[in-house]
């Protein structure tokens, strides 16, 4: 009984891994887009966060936007835990440029 319920566990932590990973990158899309922001990746990242079913517990997301013009999606979490006392955490990044229009120089 305690192998299938590791087993269960193992899968759990890896749905809300992959989970936090599609959140990084939904919420890394939008806040890249040219009418995005740091607001709307934010926004699209906590959509996909708080979608039932997600198996991330305690989800938090932070977008960030860096001189450089450079957005940072950091998304971080844990598993819901079915083996008591144990807390997996899940966590994922993804950085790219904002996307802007340039004219010819």
């Amino acid at each position: 009984m305690l192998v299938l319920l590791v087993v269960i566990q193992f899968a759990l932590w890896a749905h809300a891994s992959e989970v936090t990973q599609l959140a990084a990158a939904v919420g890394d899309r939008a806040a890249r887009s040219a009418n995005g922001g740091s607001a709307q990746g934010l926004a699209q990242a906590e959509t996909v966060l708080g979608r039932a079913g997600s198996g991330v517990q305690s989800g938090l997301a932070v977008v960030s936007v860096t001189p450089d013009d450079q957005v940072r999606v950091t998304v971080t979490g844990s598993a819901i835990s079915i083996v008591p006392g144990l807390s997996l955490p899940v966590s994922a990044t993804q950085v790219g440029p904002v996307q802007e229009f340039r004219g010819s120089e």
